[in-house]
């Protein structure tokens, strides 16, 4: 019963998009609070893919973008944003050129389409923060709360079963046949992704608002080691990867009291971790660690000699399936049956892009990640910010990490967290707003 809902659940969340927008008016800051706040429903099918399988995340975007119209053409004079729309344009351009060079021009020219949502979610997004610093901490909370919808569905998934899900069929590796591992998907359809999304989001709780209660501590940091287990139920050691070397970071940059309290938290995980007898796959894999790693390899070797012969404008985005179905035959996955699926990715997220946009579109694509990034850090390095920005970079980080075994930015869920990060650092605020804060308060 419950996997019949993929098809009713679209329909559910766009009428509470309109009863949001009746109630909470239709307005900037309603619009983005809902997509964040449901976040785990921005990925669901409201059209079939012979109709260019668009989603209740493109449907609301395309509202926006029509009925806040004035609000996404007003122009930014201090130029904050004018290089990340300079490189949006030059994206539009390579996905425009990309298609008339490309064998299938239909599948690049929808992927343009369907690249339009995550702009217009990402300047809406950038543009209200600038203009309203305190709708920050919001959008924080809102995306707080869409995570602990999508931990508490993994872990009743867990108590349950796989039948606990709303998809009528889930991704073929969600069950390990060879060592009878099952990775959990929770409200995903892949488990992999499920795994990045945990692990991007766990750091949110990490940022606490100043002057927060000892019960709002205990909370936060609860959910923290909580994210710990969701990710070893998910099964990914890329995401755990990521969210090692996040964790990291975090310490490193964050001030004293969090590396105390963040420690505090995973000691609690590991009791947690190592009190509950699962075995799902994170370290349970380890043993074919060397022989997953030569057949990614032999994937990717001949994933750069296609990008090599299609260096400057790739074959298309989208159209890495179609490309090897006629022009390198040996890229297939043997299933039940004996029946064969080729690759629509070649198990790495930036050669994917590489091998899609070329060179041009990969190095576009970096600068979206690496300049945020940079930006982040010189500010924190110089002291305009304070530590908890290390929190955003430390989520953007862990996933840039694990990205690198799966592309997973098909799912809109991951794709608007990944945005949000970014977004979050950019427009973090200076300290002297905090500073002006507190002095408010305090009159």
């Amino acid at each position: 019963m419950l996997d019949r809902m993929i098809f009713i659940l679209p329909v559910i969340t766009l009428l509470l998009f309109v009863i949001n927008v009746f109630y909470r008016g239709n307005s900037v800051q309603s619009c983005l609070l809902f997509v964040l706040t449901l976040l785990p429903l921005m990925d669901l099918k409201v059209t079939p893919e012979a109709l260019g399988g668009f989603k209740t995340f493109d449907v609301i975007s395309f509202y926006c973008l029509i009925f806040l119209l004035k609000e996404f053409i007003t122009i930014d004079l201090s130029g904050r944003n004018n290089f990340y729309f300079l490189l949006f344009f030059t994206m539009v351009v390579i996905f425009l050129l990309g298609g008339l060079a490309s064998e299938f021009p239909e599948k690049t020219y929808l992927k343009l389409v369907k690249f339009l949502p995550i702009f217009i979610f990402a300047r809406f997004f950038l543009t209200e923060i600038y203009k309203d610093e305190d709708f920050l901490p919001k959008a924080i909370q809102a995306l707080k709360v869409s995570y602990l919808t999508a931990l508490s569905f993994l872990l009743v998934q867990w108590i349950v079963g796989l039948k606990f899900t709303f998809y009528p069929g889930l991704h073929p590796n969600t069950i390990d046949p060879i060592y009878h591992i099952v990775r959990y998907p929770g409200v995903f359809y892949d488990s992999q992704a499920s795994g990045q999304y945990l692990a991007m989001g766990s750091f949110l709780f990490l940022y606490i608002e100043d002057g927060a209660s000892r019960k709002t501590y205990i909370f936060n940091y609860t959910v923290f080691a909580l994210s710990i287990l969701a990710i070893n139920l998910a099964g990914s050691r890329s995401a755990f990867g990521g969210f090692a070397i996040g964790v990291m970071i975090s310490f490193f940059l964050a001030a004293r009291k969090y590396r105390i309290y963040g420690a505090v938290a995973l000691v609690a995980a590991y009791l947690i971790f190592t009190g509950v007898a699962i075995h799902t796959g994170v370290f349970d894999r380890t043993e074919n660690l060397s022989e997953d790693f030569l057949f990614r390899q032999s994937i990717w070797k001949k994933a750069f000699e296609i990008s090599q012969k299609h260096p400057y404008l790739g074959i298309g985005s989208g159209n890495y399936q179609s490309y090897v179905t006629r022009h390198a035959q040996d890229q297939y996955l043997e299933i039940e049956d004996g029946q064969l699926v080729y690759f629509d990715q070649p198990e790495n997220g930036y050669l994917k892009i590489m091998v899609e946009l070329g060179f041009i579109g990969f190095f576009i694509f970096m600068l979206y990640l690496l300049v945020p990034l940079a930006k982040g850090f010189i500010q924190y390095i110089k002291g305009f910010v304070d530590n908890r920005i290390a929190f955003f970079m430390a989520s953007l980080i862990s996933w840039i990490v694990a990205f690198n075994t799966v592309y997973s930015i098909y799912d809109y869920r991951l794709l608007i967290m990944v945005t949000s990060m970014i977004v979050l650092i950019v427009s973090y605020p200076a300290k002297a707003y905090y500073y002006e804060v507190a002095e408010n308060q305090q009159v």
